[in-house]
């Protein structure tokens, strides 16, 4: 089991926030290179996975998060990135960028998301060129909103709204949902940038594109490879999410009235289930028995397998330096670090594809490997301890057998069941 990873981002000062503090003096001291502290706060001190200060890059980011949860996809585990800070704190800069249109791959101030589909489509083409074309793979995203606990596909050019549903076999998912088939970073990104035109922002005193909603993007990434001596396809699928939460907010200092500050409402609550599913899953983590009300709000029960569940998650924590806004600062941080303590339970998704004959003569080969390996296990174990060498199969191996003919056995059960129907 893997912990959630968190990185910490702090923004440069803005001049609102000069103009009204008075001092270039930041809210956070650093007391080592990943840990940090509020004095004005009297907050302990948070120790993260990363830290970047004022200076820190967008490919600083996309290194330390990015990058790392692209390879985990690659492998065939779900990934989830998801920025959470006060409004006006830099998560849709650092999840986007700067611009609102995508000027290439020499944009130094493009966001995390157009950096994760250029390195996604590069590792592509290089697996496709080692494996010589025996894999394929396939990409469809899908790009919604959560406005005032409703989801709006935002691919659709209606933007129609859309249910949350829950399955034996797909978990949870949303319904009639729109995809579109990516072929290249380009593609992915025109679809980004198309869904992105169609949110909900408005300006308050602390953002002039505040961000009104929830935004989902998610990636299904297949990976189909035949193999040549028994013609079975190994399947392996992941979904890789890229969530740009809106930013928690105080009406006092954000100035919202009517819509805005029903909207202001609906996303603090939210937050709020977010922060209280977090708190329950760190302590079931410790040993005690709670309930996690995934389902109080829209945005928790999708993200349920992002937090606790089958996925590796990456928290980016963003947060302003201002003296102003340091007691929203110190409650990021606290909500990070709380969030660091839940530990995932990310497994490769991976199947087998084949016809019945096919796979009564992969359980076969299987079962003949199992034999093989519980047969000569004692004798590797010799091996290894004198010479560190083995011919025989590895414990790796022998797990791997095992879970293969699991899956193949499955499959077997569900052609035959198809069949009597």
């Amino acid at each position: 089991m893997d912990n959630i990873q968190v990185f910490m981002r702090i923004r440069p000062l803005s001049e609102d926030e000069y103009r009204r503090d008075r001092t270039t003096e930041s809210a956070v001291r650093f007391l080592s290179e990943n840990t940090v502290s509020i004095p004005s706060q009297r907050t302990e001190n948070f120790t993260f996975d990363f830290v970047g200060n004022e200076t820190c890059t967008q490919q600083d980011v996309f290194d330390a998060v990015g990058r790392r949860a692209v390879e985990r996809c690659m492998q065939g585990y779900n990934g989830t990135i998801f920025a959470y800070g006060q409004t006006g704190s830099g998560k849709t800069f650092t999840m986007q960028g700067a611009r609102d249109e995508f000027t290439g791959p020499t944009d130094e101030l493009r966001g995390l998301i157009p950096r994760c589909f250029e390195y996604l489509f590069k590792r592509i083409s290089e697996e496709e060129v080692r494996t010589n074309g025996r894999v394929k793979y396939l990409c469809k995203a899908s790009y919604v909103e959560i406005y005032n606990e409703t989801i709006y596909d935002l691919l659709d050019p209606v933007m129609r709204t859309c249910a949350v549903r829950e399955d034996i076999k797909r978990g949870v998912f949303i319904d009639n949902v729109t995809e579109e088939t990516v072929q290249d970073p380009t593609e992915a990104y025109d679809v980004f940038m198309r869904g992105t035109h169609s949110r909900h922002v408005s300006a308050t005193a602390m953002n002039r594109e505040s961000s009104r909603s929830h935004s989902l993007l998610m990636l299904v990434i297949q990976s189909l490879s035949q193999t040549e001596t028994d013609g079975l396809t190994e399947v392996r699928e992941s979904v890789f999410n890229l969530v740009d939460l809106a930013g928690s907010e105080r009406q006092k200092l954000a100035n919202t009235t009517g819509l805005r500050l029903k909207e202001a409402a609906n996303i603090n609550k939210s937050l709020s289930t977010l922060g209280n599913v977090i708190n329950s899953l760190v302590d079931i983590n410790s040993g005690k028995s709670r309930h996690v009300n995934y389902r109080d709000s829209k945005l928790t029960f999708l993200l349920r397998d992002s937090l606790g569940g089958n996925s590796v998650t990456f928290i980016i924590a963003n947060v302003s330096p201002a003296m102003c806004n340091d007691a929203e600062t110190a409650s990021t941080l606290r909500f990070a670090q709380r969030a660091k303590m839940i530990r995932n339970k990310a497994v490769v998704n991976h199947d087998m594809q084949g016809n019945v004959p096919q796979l009564q003569a992969e359980i076969q080969r299987l079962k003949q490997q199992l034999a093989q390996a519980e047969l000569s296990q004692p004798q590797t174990t010799i091996t290894l301890s004198e010479n560190t060498q083995s011919n025989g199969p590895s414990i790796k191996e022998h797990a791997t057998a095992q879970y293969l003919l699991l899956l193949a056995l499955r499959k077997l059960q569900e052609s035959e069941s198809q069949r009597s129907r």
